[in-house]
């Protein structure tokens, strides 16, 4: 071999050497780092045949289980969602508190009775009196607050969706310049490494926003889809976008347009995201489940409660009077005292078949037809009548709700009589009644409206018209003004009944805390076939209880899924992760070698200079 040629041969020997080196530490550098967790692997062979002196780097590649890596994307995207569907839970579990504290919605509910039965003992004290009423305004007060912070949480999770898109849309176009990069490079036969370390980064980002699925093009470049399908990067990013509202309330929801939604845009067209289940994990699906289900449900659930606390103390029950015309009979009543929402409750039998109808008053036609799930009675069937309209309009609808064999009619004024079908016997009128919320406080009754809707002390009458007035009621439920400017009127309920006459503080006792009321199932509490009964207070506890399991569930599951998480992780730390030993051991041989071919270049440049001597 000529001295030029073992020259060539050293040089490429070093220069092969420092190529590993290099490689090796940045290995080691980036050990810990966040995202530089593939090693990039080179095969170290020693050289032959006189090629050299040490060894030979091959071209360096990295060293990627593509399925391992598709499966740790999942489970990050499920972590995220759920880690965050956890966070709110413990906060709404914090606010609703645990069923024996006193400063729960529970306890709000027993320190109310509390003050009732102090009442009843001393219902002429006029300490007893304005402690009751502090009492009753603490947990309005405490309502308002509770249904303020689910919809600030709500509010919340819309400008983290808005963000989290935001953060999106970087990503792909991250990806996309690095994707463009790395097609140019691997085409040159360079090394593409780095890169694919960075777009590696970024796509673990994007898997931590939303589940996606990435597949490798033969170029060197990724696609990415949703879970669902939908194409969010091919040679360029789509653009995501998100309407964010700034303003919510309980009336606010996606099926309506009260939410932002996030749309995926590709030239002229425009794909609805959340419409299309296309997000099905990842910190954006925890965000979208929070605000349009869960938290919503706890609105649900604190607006029944105000709902039936308001009603369960004023709701009074108008009997039915009977009525014959001819050989036909049946009932009566008089329908003067109904607010919308206040409903008639009829049963009847045609063929000997037993039918309980609930006939709920509206004031707003546009809300008709109404379906038999506005009511928690699983056994009813509900017909929604427009009483804004003359009483000839109310009972042609009636009639047109009803079998023929039941005959409505307007006998005077606000009357509504409901007979059989007389001589051909076969139906039976078996019974009539009104549920009424009356706004007198001293009509003779011993209920009371302590609560109502809004400062200005708007009856709550659970009315169905456009707003429904139990939509975010808890935020409105106030303490009856007419109470806080005589409260004399908590005892006093009729005209000469004296102030030590305990007989109303006890019927709003044990309609707080004795009385069985149906609650709705929409709430989450029982189910449609069979839905809750109990008190007020039974029900509150059991809210507070829910609240509690859904707390500890979902951190149970975000536990579970974080060891998943942290498996696969390990998994793939150990197939593409650095070893310190390893590393180590080739940076010594790589310094050997370079060292060597070090020492053979300072040989030949002394042979060089020898020969230059005797040429002189």
């Amino acid at each position: 071999m000529s001295l030029t040629s073992a020259l060539g041969a050293a040089m490429s020997g070093l220069n092969v050497s420092q190529s590993g080196i290099d490689i090796t530490a940045r290995n080691i550098a980036n050990v810990g780092t966040p995202g530089y967790t593939r090693k990039v692997q080179s095969q170290v062979n020693a050289l032959a045949g006189g090629e050299g002196i040490g060894v030979r780097r091959e071209a360096a590649q990295r060293q990627i289980d593509e399925f391992l890596q598709q499966q740790l994307r999942t489970a990050s995207a499920g972590t995220a969602g759920l880690n965050i569907k956890s966070s709110m839970l413990s906060r709404i579990d914090t606010m609703f508190g645990t069923p024996n504290s006193n400063s729960s919605i529970a306890g709000a509910i027993s320190a109310l009775a509390t003050m009732l039965q102090e009442l009843a003992n001393n219902p002429e004290s006029d300490s007893a009196r304005q402690s009751l009423l502090n009492e009753a305004g603490n947990l309005a007060a405490k309502m308002n607050r509770m249904s303020d912070t689910i919809q600030d949480m709500r509010l919340e999770a819309e400008r983290n969706i808005a963000a989290g898109v935001e953060q999106a849309n970087a990503l792909l176009k991250t990806i996309a310049q690095v994707n463009n990069q790395i097609s140019q490079r691997q085409a040159g036969s360079l090394s593409v490494g780095d890169l694919q370390d960075k777009r590696d980064m970024a796509i673990d980002e994007l898997s931590r926003l939303m589940d996606v699925k990435v597949v490798n093009r033969d170029d060197g470049t990724v696609t990415i889809f949703t879970s669902g399908g939908q194409l969010l990067l091919d040679r360029t990013p789509v653009e995501l976008t998100f309407d964010e509202r700034t303003q919510i309330d309980a009336t606010s929801t996606y099926e309506n347009g009260g939410m932002g939604t996030i749309r995926l845009v590709s030239g002229s067209n425009s794909i609805d995201l959340i419409a299309a289940g296309a997000i099905r994990s990842g910190a954006l699906a925890g965000y979208v489940e929070m605000r349009d289900k869960v938290l919503p449900q706890a609105q649900a659930q604190l607006d029944e409660l105000a709902a039936q606390l308001a009603l369960s103390l004023s709701e009074e029950t108008v009997a039915s009077a009977a009525a014959v015309d001819g050989a036909a009979e049946g009932f009566e009543i008089d329908t003067a005292s109904m607010l919308s929402g206040n409903t008639i409750s009829l049963t009847y039998s045609v063929g000997g078949v037993r039918q309980n109808v609930t006939i709920v008053r509206v004031d707003d036609p546009s809300v008709l037809p109404l379906s038999n799930n506005v009511t928690a009675n699983p056994n009813d069937v509900v017909a929604g009548i427009n009483f804004n309209q003359p009483m000839a309009g109310i009972v042609a609808d009636l009639q047109a709700a009803l079998p023929a064999e039941v005959v409505v009619s307007n006998p005077s004024g606000s009357v509504l009589r409901f007979l059989d079908d007389g001589a051909a016997d076969t139906s039976d009128i078996e019974a009539l009644s009104a549920t009424v919320t009356p706004a007198g406080l001293a009509d003779g009754s011993t209920g009371l409206a302590l609560f109502v809707d809004g400062l200005n002390g708007k009856i709550f009458s659970n009315s169905l018209d456009v707003p429904p007035q139990k939509a975010g009621f808890a935020s409105r439920i106030q303490i009856n003004p007419a109470l806080l400017a005589d409260d004399t009127l908590l005892v006093s309920y009729d005209a000469g009944v004296p102030l030590g006459d305990s007989t109303r503080p006890l019927d709003l006792l044990a309609r707080l805390t004795s009385n069985t009321r149906t609650y709705m199932p929409s709430t989450g509490i029982g189910g449609p076939a069979t839905p809750f009964n109990g008190s007020i207070d039974e029900f509150a506890r059991r809210l507070v209880s829910f609240q509690s399991a859904q707390a500890a569930n979902a951190e149970r599951d975000a536990s579970a899924q974080q060891v998943v998480s942290s498996s696969l992780q390990d998994r793939f730390d150990a197939q593409t992760g650095v070893n310190i030993d390893d590393e180590m051991s080739n940076l010594l041989l790589l310094q050997n070698a370079y060292s060597a071919n070090a020492r053979v270049i300072s040989t030949i440049q002394d042979l060089f200079n020898v020969l230059m001597s005797i040429g002189r």
